[in-house]
Formats: C-alpha cells, structure tokens, sequence
C-alpha cells in the first residue's frame, strides 16, 4: 500500500475529472497519476473491459493481481520502477522516468479515473483512499459526448456477468445496446443513468466521500476548490488559487482553460429543444437527486 494517503478523482467521463485531478494536483506535494483503468493507455496491466467492475467477491488471486497493479503505480517499488524504465525510448523519456522515480517517494498520489468508477469502493478500501466524486448535468454530460462523437461499446457491461446485477435496473436497456447501435443522444443517457445510479449507491454507502457538482465548481471554482483541499488536508495557497483562477476564467478556452461560468449552459446551444426534452424525462429518476427543476 502506497506510503502516503492517495486521492482518487472520479465521476462520469466528461465531467470534469481531469480539470479537478489537475487543480488538486497544483499542491507541490501531489503527483498526478493518469487513468490506470484506461485499457487504451500504453500499461501492462490485468484489465480488459471499459468500467472494469472489481469486489472483494473477486477471487483472492484475481484481486491481488489488479491490486498489484495498481500498487506498482502509486509507490515507489521495484516492479513499478522497473516497468517504467522498460518504456523508456528516448531522452524525453529518460527525463520523464528521474521526474517520476522522485515524485514516488516524495509526493501524495492522485489517481484521476472515470474509467475506475464501477469499482472505486474496491479501490479506496483496499488503498485507504480519500475520494473526490465528480457529479455533472446530465445534458452538459450527453452534449459532451454529442460534440465529441464518442459512441460507446456496451458488450464491456455484458460481459461481466457480476456488474450487470450490480446495474440491474438497465440490464435490458444494455443489452438492447449491444445488439442494435442506437444514436448518440440515447447513448448518453443511458451512460449517464449507469454512472449516477452507481454514484447514488456510493452517497448511501460511503457519505464521507466528498461529491461534487461540476457546476458548482464552475461557478465558484476557488471557494470550491478550497473546501475540497481542506476535506483532503491539502495546502491551498496564494499561487494553487491564482492557477485556478487563471484555469477557470480564460476566454479561449484550451485542455484546462476554460470560462468556467460560460461553460455551465453550453449545453443549450449544443442540443436541440428535442433532445434536452429526451435527456430530461429518460434520466428523470436519478437525475432529480442531484438536480432540482432551476437547473433545466
């Protein structure tokens, strides 16, 4: 188990984990780790499906194996050193193995993986994590996806037999998924009631866990931000707030430069009066807890 407290950030795809994994990890004590359930990521590792589920009804071995793997990213350990020396290709790459080696044994992991939130119970148990829990709008959620074209293959929910009871209310809705193609809009709600189903199980049983509306980090991102450093023990200083601002208020925006106010309601231009209609009554059932009517 990793030395130092890790901090997991996860939520939905496409709701902002990756702006909130970069803010946490602007403290000098942090060190960033990229998406360890992304089986598109150039890693070695024992997983195969897209929200791969993982539970302690797991077989021991099965569960020592990811365990191990995920081990080997956080700490400073052999196995982990070793197999990021053999992806070493070049001198960037040299330059990028001495920065790492360094911050495993100095830094605070984060892990920032919307892939890992089918199995972030698991995670956080077995690591001692603390948990950042990232919440979006539905529509902002399916006009993301909208604008980005990104289907999804729902054979990685059929496929694990323990997952689809854990998702038991959408089990026929995934199946139909699999056999016919639906368009994008159908797609993304469903991906979204999955998601926030699952995120409404971890509220009941871990309420330590710190969730947060990506609007409201949006819309008051340095207060915001300052609660969530506070919940994790981080040190929130004059320049981690300066970067935050100059992050959330940028008119053009880049990867982690946005006007953060603007970017609440985009989703109004981005969709049709149909769709959002669509959007609103299919993930009506979850989508009211954690939205009120003010937010459509």
């Amino acid at each position: 188990m990793a030395k130092k407290k890790p901090i997991i950030v996860t939520g939905a795809h496409r709701s902002g984990t990756t702006w909130v994994g970069q803010m946490i990890a602007l403290d000098k004590n942090v060190r960033y780790i990229h998406e360890p359930f992304n089986i598109d990521e150039p890693r070695k590792h024992p997983l195969k499906y897209w929200f791969e589920y993982v539970s302690e009804d797991d077989p021991a071995d099965r569960q020592k194996e990811i365990y191990n793997f995920i081990n080997e990213i956080l700490d400073f350990n052999l196995k982990g050193v070793s197999k990021d020396f053999s992806m070493i290709r070049g001198p960037r790459d040299i330059q990028r193995f001495l920065k790492d080696s360094f911050e495993r044994t100095h830094k605070r992991p984060l892990i920032k993986d919307p892939i890992a939130i089918m199995s972030t119970d698991w995670l956080a148990t077995k690591f001692n994590a603390d948990v950042v829990v990232l919440i979006r709008h539905p529509a902002a959620f399916v006009a993301s996806l909208k604008v980005k074209k990104w289907a999804h293959e729902f054979k990685h929910y059929t496929q694990q037999e323990k997952l689809m009871e854990i998702l038991a209310p959408y089990a026929d809705q995934i199946k139909l998924f699999e056999k016919s193609e639906q368009d994008i809009i159908d797609q993304g709600i469903l991906l979204w009631n999955i998601a926030y189903y699952r995120i409404h199980q971890y509220k009941k049983a871990f309420p330590d866990w710190i969730y947060v509306r990506h609007e409201d980090l949006s819309m008051d991102p340095v207060n915001e931000y300052k609660k969530i450093y506070e919940q994790i023990g981080l040190n929130f200083t004059q320049k981690v707030e300066k970067k935050i601002v100059e992050s959330s208020t940028a008119k053009k925006a880049g990867h982690l430069t946005r006007d953060s106010k603007e970017n609440v309601l985009t989703w109004k231009k981005r969709l049709t009066d149909n769709e959002i209609e669509r959007i609103k009554k299919e993930t009506k059932e979850i989508s009211d807890i954690f939205y009120s009517e003010e937010y459509w």
